[in-house]
């Protein structure tokens, strides 16, 4: 009868006398990774395109918007449907009734900026989510005020303020109609006052990071009965 062999304990390996070895770098092809295209939806270009205005973000986000002030209900009314808490600054507190009303506690219409943020911008799974400012007030809102994460703040004039830090450290600028031609044109060059003096009725330009885009908005009629009470 053999005897069981027995078994040798194997030591483990020491670790300080291990060779260095350099990995070498290679381009693997896969899933690479891309920014997602995401933002509050405006309209269509002259081909077609949906046009996205940034905004509830993972950082800061600066918009001017040279027009009349249901422009900034319309955003205040997408800005709530992509999630964020919005406070509206206002003149003309009366024209906010119906979309307050829609909008519950989303929406808080003021007639003074001063002290917003009551709460930091969170992700919108986090907390009270995104924070955003839509104001039609003559003063422009503080510059610091969109220096925070998930936080977007509108000003919405005819002619932008000048020696306004915000209108000086825009993310995004939207011209309404052909006659804010010359409002845009300090604030973006004469390019710019070029591209807004030839829009066509129904036709706004979208000046951002990308480039300048013209487009039709979009409205669905729920909208335009909560943006125009009376």
């Amino acid at each position: 009868m053999n005897p069981t062999p027995r078994r040798t304990a194997v030591p483990p390996p020491d670790l300080s006398v291990l060779p260095a070895v350099d990995w070498p770098r290679q381009e693997t092809p896969g899933f690479p990774l891309r920014a997602a295209h995401s933002g509050v939806h405006l309209g269509a270009d002259r081909v077609g395109r949906p046009v996205t205005l940034p905004g509830a973000g993972p950082r800061g986000t600066r918009i001017g918007v040279l027009g009349e002030s249901l422009f900034g209900r319309l955003l205040a009314c997408r800005l709530v449907a992509v999630g964020a808490r919005v406070t509206a600054a206002t003149r003309v507190p009366d024209q906010w009734t119906l979309l307050e009303a829609a909008c519950g506690d989303r929406l808080a219409v003021t007639g003074d900026a001063g002290g917003w943020p009551d709460t930091p911008g969170e992700p919108p799974d986090a907390g009270d989510g995104p924070q955003a400012l839509v104001t039609d007030l003559r003063r422009p809102p503080a510059t610091a005020a969109a220096d925070g994460p998930w936080t977007t703040v509108v000003h919405v004039t005819r002619r932008p303020p000048a020696r306004s830090g915000h209108w000086q450290r825009l993310d995004a600028v939207l011209v309404l109609d052909a006659g804010y031609a010359d409002a845009v044109t300090p604030v973006l060059g004469e390019g710019a006052g070029r591209l807004a003096g030839g829009l066509a009725q129904g036709e706004i330009a979208l000046f951002g990071p990308g480039g300048a885009d013209v487009l039709c908005l979009d409205i669905a009629p729920a909208e335009t009965s909560l943006l125009t009470p009376g």
